[in-house]
């Protein structure tokens, strides 16, 4: 059962991405734009003097990181909206209203329920005493993927719920998706892992070309952003199967988002 519901949920999301990628585009591309835009930005900001403190800095940081948690928000909406009520946005999508603002609230909420979670993690390794480099981080990443992630994600529930308006709360989300932790993590590990290879890959032939002209570092920044894209939408695209999954068992007879099986 574990490695069957993985591997619905892991390649749902690429069947999800490969069937809607242009929607995804249209979804995302406007806040994609603001995001490099505001990189771009900020290093104007960023002091001569890496031990002194900016005030303009840390405001432009902090303006940055609210376009971003809210961008970030617009995009996920739509593509759950997408995936699971089949709404299509026009190619200009920047909204942020109510929904958004929740969704940012909640995603706020569980990350610090993650950060929560990691504490203890950190705390048993140090009790351990493990020592060396890769030995720490094998036992780190174990947890992580073991323990933080499963629980993160299954809190993390609640967001496509919001996207779709539905009530659901934290301690329902959980209690509901038992069985389910191991899978969503193993899924977004694995999806994060495919993305992040593909991109070192691209970085070393970026390295093996030498910058030799502008037309290959053109192609490289192209291919590391549609990687960067692809990842988001997979990512959205697990938490969405995940939750499907969860209304499945509420509602056995067949009622919850009308989406097309996996």
């Amino acid at each position: 059962m574990l490695f069957k519901t993985t591997g619905r949920l892991f390649i749902g999301a690429f069947k999800a991405l490969f069937a809607n990628f242009e929607t995804f585009l249209k979804i995302c591309w406007a806040w994609f734009a603001i995001f490099l835009i505001g990189q771009a930005a900020l290093s104007s900001f960023v002091p001569q003097d890496p031990t002194s403190v900016n005030a303009a800095h840390l405001a432009a940081l902090l303006v940055f990181a609210i376009v971003y948690v809210l961008g970030s928000a617009s995009i996920a909406v739509a593509w759950h909206r997408c995936l699971l009520m089949e709404e299509r946005p026009g190619w200009l999508h920047l909204t942020v209203g109510g929904r958004e603002l929740r969704y940012a609230l909640k995603f706020l909420a569980i990350s610090l329920i993650m950060i929560l979670l990691t504490i203890p993690v950190g705390g048993l390794i140090w009790l351990i005493g493990l020592t060396g480099f890769l030995a720490t981080v094998v036992a780190t990443a174990a947890m992580m993927i073991f323990f933080v992630l499963p629980f993160t994600m299954r809190f993390s529930l609640v967001l496509p719920a919001v996207a779709l308006d539905e009530p659901l709360g934290l301690v329902e989300a959980f209690r509901d998706s038992k069985g389910l932790g191991l899978p969503l993590s193993f899924s977004a590990v694995v999806v994060g892992g495919v993305a992040g290879g593909a991109t070192f890959v691209i970085g070393l032939l970026a390295v093996g070309a030498g910058g030799a002209s502008l037309f290959a570092g053109i192609a490289v920044f192209i291919l590391t952003l549609a990687l960067q894209i692809s990842a988001t939408a997979l990512q959205v695209s697990v938490l969405t199967g995940g939750y499907y999954i969860l209304r499945e068992r509420q509602m056995p007879s067949g009622g919850g988002p009308q989406v097309p099986e996996d």
